[in-house]
């Protein structure tokens, strides 16, 4: 049996929306949570599911994603230790608008939406953040559209290798970092065909610009991948 993962002992909790709380409350938050754990490619939630709290995740990284018509996955963002997800039910939807699935082994903490609402009235400056987060989304998501309608693929997979790296690795993208995913979840980010990111790939490892083991790529070269994608972000 897995041990119940605590408040106080969680490597993000310092990084977390929770991380001003008072004792009392911090005590309260603990009761008041769930955790479980998920193995790689189960369901957090689904979907159009009814909406009743919000999720933290603890360890393991979440994917969200919506599927269209066809059945195929449009990856929204992925999730890391310390992010909340699930916004649906303090946002004033009545569903989860995403899918949530585990991309590796995770633990993910549920925290009802009256006992969150509560807290957000005592502590009006997790709103704060929430709202600052939803705001990089935001940004985010319009940096993906730009990209999309301007940017050939190669560039596209450039951009996107950066922007997981630095979502994965937060001190910093560097070379030797490593992202461990699929790359049909690749492809959706980047918005291709799978059979031509697999292609661009070999071409970027012939180009000593990654290196690949199964799943994993090793970023090899992030200077010229930056040049590739014409990357403006700080790093």
């Amino acid at each position: 049996m897995r041990e119940r993962p605590e408040c106080t002992d969680c490597k993000v909790f310092k990084k977390s929306y929770f991380s001003t709380l008072e004792d009392e409350d911090l005590e309260n938050l603990k009761y008041e949570k769930s955790a479980s754990f998920y193995k790689t490619g189960q369901i957090v939630f689904q979907e159009d599911s009814r909406a009743v709290g919000v999720y933290c995740l603890h360890s393991g990284k979440v994917k969200l994603y919506k599927v269209d018509n066809e059945g195929r996955e449009q990856i929204v963002r992925f999730v890391t230790p310390g992010e909340l997800f699930g916004y649906g039910s303090i946002t004033g939807s009545r569903y989860y608008l995403v899918t949530a699935e585990a991309i590796e082994d995770s633990v993910v903490c549920f925290i009802n939406a009256v006992f969150f609402s509560e807290l957000t009235s005592k502590y009006p400056e997790i709103l704060k953040t929430l709202v600052t987060a939803l705001g990089t989304m935001l940004n985010d998501a319009e940096d993906r559209m730009i990209s999309l309608a301007r940017k050939q693929v190669r560039e596209r997979l450039a951009e996107t290798l950066l922007n997981l790296c630095r979502k994965f690795h937060p001190e910093g993208c560097m070379n030797e970092n490593v992202l461990n995913l699929s790359r049909e979840d690749l492809a959706s980010i980047v918005g291709s065909a799978t059979e031509t990111i697999i292609r661009l790939l070999s071409e970027f490892r012939e180009e000593n610009l990654i290196a690949i083991e199964g799943r994993r790529i090793i970023l090899k070269d992030v200077k010229k991948l930056k040049k590739i994608a014409s990357y403006e972000r700080a790093f």
